[in-house]
């Protein structure tokens, strides 16, 4: 009697969920991964949404939704809306964006910058109604449909972004445009993404079985392109949309088993921006997103930037920028995995940070953040498996003391020689940055191969430059120690560092790295221990090696604070905003910091590499002249004023 009252068409796609239900969320290895042209037809002909619109992000109820939500008082919405208003009516004012390439006549900037601004303009349109904001970014796409490419044979990545930028736009101006301007747009993203696209995908160039953030974003844009216009091409939209399915498994195991990304919060957030998107309209085109948002790894990564994260600030991997405040996750995964939790915590980073972007206004449901479900209870002790992430703390407030430590793969997607550099968060403040960021990636040579000199090779000057020269991303940018150093890497770019033990205790807890294999060239056996008694908020950093002969060993740590040298250089005093950490050595008994500057070693040259200032930092070291067998080990103490 039911389903009397359901149209035929309705009740075949209710038919389809039940029976195609996401078989492959079972699945135990990508390449049993197989969505098929006709599985994604059979959906699309049966979408509850054909020649609707807009359907890929939101639906008319959805914006409506959000204006009574904004009428209501609704705090986190009257965020949204005043940053999206802000964002919209800036762009108003600037000039329409125009073709040129990069410093390294590879992107297309124009593709990224639109990509950027196009959110804010669409979600005001809907809001408010103001045509202004429709017509320029109709205006914008007439200028992006004359560019001679978006990158497609040159740097997929822009052509990918540019699938976005018209999925978006042409679903939610669809109603408000004439045929000649659909027209326009339709031209320009089957010539610039979806031909090159496909055949990129029948090629598998190496994007389309990368497991990083370059997939989910090229993949991504090609499923949204093709679903705003499956109707112009049924059958040619249901084969690229399956091609580029298929390719996603990749880039979605990437985070088993924690949810981490070995590419820092950076990468972590652009890739799964576009990804996560992709999903939400597959999930409304065709009723599923055939089990790809439910691989274990991918439900836990909304939680990921919590776990690399301080009291204070999130923690930089590899080509992060430098943090200053904490990264927040995406409500998409709250709502996607029904997560109060999450919803609650993103929640108050968006209060904290008065930060709400379009897509977070589009996925916040409020009765997950006012349930009176039980909160998730957070460990002291976090060891993220893969990239290799340990952390401690005594609390989770904001004066907590914690302490984290990098290992994993130097060779990594934007990696860098950072294997065993730590963090140090306590009293508010950032005591010690394991990472100073990016460099400028137009600089030359960073991201070249480094020829001379190797690792492993003899000893040579430095003929080009190369990635393994510029200063932050080598072990001695880092907080790292540095074997004899040289003008060669200072660490094995092929090395990887894995957790070789660990103690949990009530009131003092421990992880230790082997990092042997990472400086393979100058040890027989290398590790380093991060521990912190939260009895007393002391934290030990304690390093044990046995060295080849002749070794020069150098320890340092970067700070923003004022350094103070004491007790004949065996204790520094560091301050910052009126608080104070001691530094003391502890092993050898004969060693005393020094203060250097935030640069290269001594006697170091690089004559070819172009680096950026690292303004407001100093190095805090110790040099040794090692006897083989050694051990470094350094407590820090917070001194409560």
């Amino acid at each position: 009697m039911i389903f009397k009252n359901i149209r035929r068409k309705h009740f075949l796609f209710f038919l389809l969920l039940i029976l195609c239900k996401e078989p492959f969320c079972q699945i135990s290895g990508i390449d049993k991964f197989d969505v098929t042209p006709g599985m994604v037809k059979l959906r699309l002909d049966n979408s509850l949404v054909k020649n609707i619109h807009p359907r890929l992000f939101f639906s008319k109820e959805d914006i409506t939704k959000l204006i009574q939500l904004n009428k209501n008082g609704d705090s986190l919405i009257r965020i949204g809306y005043r940053q999206n208003r802000r964002d919209a009516d800036e762009v108003l004012k600037q000039p329409l964006l125009t073709y040129f390439l990069d410093d390294a006549k590879l992107r297309v900037p124009s593709v990224h910058k639109f990509a950027v601004q196009l959110p804010a303009l669409i979600m005001m349109y809907q809001l408010t109604g103001d045509t202004n904001y429709a017509r320029r970014v109709i205006n914008q796409f007439i200028q992006l449909s004359n560019f001679p490419d978006w990158g497609a044979n040159r740097h997929f990545l822009d052509a990918g972004i540019g699938g976005f930028d018209f999925a978006l736009a042409y679903d939610a101006l669809h109603n408000f445009m004439n045929e000649a301007e659909r027209k326009m747009m339709k031209d320009a993203v089957v010539k610039h993404v979806l031909i090159p696209g496909k055949l990129q995908l029948q090629k598998k160039v190496w994007w389309s079985t990368a497991n990083h953030n370059w997939n989910g974003i090229c993949n991504g844009g090609i499923i949204m392109a093709a679903l705003a216009l499956y109707e112009d091409d049924p059958e040619g939209m249901s084969e690229i949309i399956a091609l580029a399915i298929n390719a996603l498994p990749k880039y979605i195991q990437s985070f088993e088993p924690d949810g981490q990304s070995e590419e820092g919060l950076m990468y972590w957030g652009y890739g799964l921006m576009y990804t996560t998107i992709a999903m939400e309209s597959m999930q409304r085109v065709l009723g599923t997103a055939f089990g790809l948002d439910q691989f274990p790894g991918f439900r836990k990564t909304g939680w990921f930037p919590t776990y690399v994260s301080g009291p204070v600030t999130s923690l930089s991997i590899g080509d992060d920028p430098l943090k200053n405040s904490k990264i927040k996750s995406f409500f998409w995964f709250a709502k996607n995995n029904n997560d109060s939790a999450l919803a609650k915590m993103q929640y108050e980073l968006c209060k904290q940070t008065n930060t709400m972007n379009w897509m977070d206004m589009l996925y916040y449901n409020p009765g997950m953040v006012y349930t009176k479900s039980t909160a998730r209870i957070n460990s002291l002790e976090n060891y993220i498996h893969g990239i290799e992430v340990m952390s401690l703390r005594d609390g989770w407030n904001k004066n907590a003391v914690f302490v984290s430590m990098h290992g994993g793969n130097n060779f990594a997607n934007h990696g860098h020689l950072d294997a065993g550099s730590f963090d140090i968060q306590a009293l508010g403040e950032v005591w010690a940055y394991g990472n100073l960021g990016s460099d400028n990636y137009t600089y030359p040579g960073y991201f070249s191969k480094t020829s001379l000199p190797t690792y492993t090779g003899i000893d040579s000057p430095q003929t080009a430059p190369g990635r393994w020269h510029f200063y932050r991303l080598r072990a001695e940018g880092k907080n790292c120690i540095v074997f004899n150093p040289s003008a060669s890497p200072d660490q094995n770019e092929r090395g990887s560092a894995t957790l070789k033990s660990q103690l949990i205790g009530v009131n003092e807890s421990s992880y230790t790295l082997d990092l042997a294999n990472c400086y393979s060239r100058d040890v027989t056996s290398y590790s380093r221990k991060i521990q912190l008694n939260k009895l007393t908020s002391i934290i030990t950093v304690e390093d044990d090696f046995v060295s080849k002969p002749k070794a020069t060993v150098w320890w340092s740590m970067h700070t923003k604070a004022k350094i103070e040298l004491v007790s004949e250089g065996k204790t520094a005093l560091l301050k910052l905003n009126g608080k104070q950490m001691a530094v003391t050595i502890k092993n050898p008994t004969n060693a005393s910091f020094q203060i250097l500057g935030a640069s290269y070693l001594p006697g170091e040259t690089f004559p070819f590499t172009q680096n950026s200032v690292n303004k407001g930092f100093n190095k805090l070291a110790i040099k040794l002249e090692s006897k083989m067998t050694d051990k470094i080990e350094v407590i820090f103490q917070p001194l409560k004023m």
